[in-house]
């Protein structure tokens, strides 16, 4: 962690009991009910400690719906003492419990400061947000707004400091992962609001539906796991039709990955390109195996057979809404930059990048493994073959990009960005239900 990282994770505690103190000089109607506010630290701190997966870089937690719940139900510095005292409460346990997966501490004493305080701040205007408005169902709208804007904005902030990213790149794959949830969640914080008034037994009933969102999440998480991991076991099987084939589509996609990252893409295309590389071979499922199999130099015909599999891979694909995106890359992943390649001709700029990517690895991988009518190519041949390709049949970015992933290459890899950040966004992360 960064000092400047540090400091800033610190300094929001100042403008946190700043606003703190502020509110507590506004004019306070009522208390508010004594009971249903222990109720709400109890299920807020519970509910911290039971993420749930939302993607593979991120997870949620029921949070939102029991902070905006207490700025609907109490007066703003009521609401941010809540806020504050559930948000520590369940801090303090996860700071008690180890991963089991890697032994280290759910969360760090830095994340008492800085996941309180970032809630303190966002729970704060919410709340003035919501007595500016004069109440009602349109300032719950307002205040859910503000609450979400506020706190996922610090934490990508802090993000950015850390993995030197734009902000708005950081903020879209947050939003893109964890908007809609956060929504059905402020939904069933505005009902937890409205029913539990007089009636705080209501609040923990109430935290059933709640549950009934993240159990969604979860089983819809599952499935596309699921999903994913069947049709990359699809592609398994045609890479085993061949034993010279054998891992190919796997290690593909370890290249395309490195390359992807070289060139800086963001963490969510890298994610796509690694999905699209790891299947990109699947339409040779069509492919006869005295075709795939056969020792020495195809046929015409046999060639315009084996030039199918793109477009059979993509229609496969279109059958799964997890490779909705995914697909293109596949039906493009043999286009050249000439327009020379198949299954359509394409041109350079019409090209995903994506697919030019794998279109290097796959190259590469292929003149570097043995196969029924040749041995494998050495590494330097090989590399001399993808630079005399440059800007015909490959794009010159990306084979530079490449080459330099390879070992001994001048330029060190960058690290994966989403791994070196990965301890620093299980504490941020949660505070905005996003965990990495």
């Amino acid at each position: 962690m960064t000092p400047v990282l540090r400091a800033y994770l610190l300094i929001m505690a100042a403008p946190a009991v700043v606003l703190a103190a502020a509110l507590l000089g506004l004019p306070v109607a009522a208390p508010g009910d004594p009971v249903l506010m222990v109720v709400l630290i109890v299920l807020g701190a519970a509910t911290v400690n039971v993420p749930v997966i939302v993607s593979p870089r991120y997870k949620a937690d029921a949070t939102p719906a029991v902070y905006l719940a207490a700025v609907l139900l109490f007066a703003p510095a009521a609401a941010v003492a809540l806020i504050a005292s559930s948000r520590l409460l369940g801090e303090g346990l996860m700071c008690l419990r180890r991963n089991p997966a890697t032994g280290f501490r759910r969360r760090q004493p830095i994340d008492l400061v800085f996941n309180p305080s970032q809630l303190m701040l966002a729970g704060g205007f919410s709340a003035l947000a919501f007595r500016a408005s004069g109440s009602g169902l349109p300032g719950a709208v307002l205040a859910a707004a503000a609450m979400y804007t506020i706190s996922t904005g610090l934490v990508v902030v802090a993000v950015s400091l850390h993995n030197e990213r734009h902000p708005s790149e950081v903020w879209a794959e947050m939003a893109a992962a964890e908007l809609k949830p956060t929504a059905a969640l402020y939904v069933a914080g505005y009902l937890l609001a409205v029913l539990s008034v007089g009636r705080p037994w209501l609040a923990v009933v109430m935290m059933i539906p709640v549950a009934a969102i993240q159990l969604a999440l979860t089983r819809s998480v599952q499935l596309m796991e699921q999903t994913i991991a069947a049709v990359e076991a699809m592609a398994d099987v045609v890479d085993r039709r061949d034993p010279y084939t054998f891992q190919h589509s796997q290690s593909v996609a370890g290249h395309a990955v490195r390359t992807a990252r070289r060139l800086r893409l963001p963490d969510r295309e890298v994610e796509l390109i690694r999905l699209a590389a790891r299947v990109h071979d699947l339409g040779k499922i069509a492919v006869p195996d005295e075709v795939l199999h056969k020792h020495g130099r195809l046929t015409q015909a046999e060639f315009e057979l084996m030039k199918k599999h793109p477009e059979t891979g993509a229609e496969i694909l279109a059958k799964f809404s997890e490779y909705r995106r995914g697909r293109e890359l596949v039906l493009a992943h043999h286009e050249r930059m000439d327009g020379l390649g198949y299954p359509r001709g394409l041109q350079a700029p019409e090209i995903p990048l994506g697919a030019r990517i794998i279109a290097v690895a796959d190259s590469w991988d292929a003149m570097t493994s043995d196969r029924p009518y040749r041995e494998a190519i050495e590494s330097d041949i090989a590399l001399a073959e993808l630079l005399r390709g440059r800007g015909a049949q490959w794009d010159p970015a990306v084979v530079d990009a490449f080459a330099e992933t390879l070992p001994g290459a001048t330029t060190a890899e960058r690290p994966p960005r989403w791994t070196e950040v990965r301890p620093l966004l299980r504490s941020l992360g949660a505070a905005v239900g996003v965990v990495g």
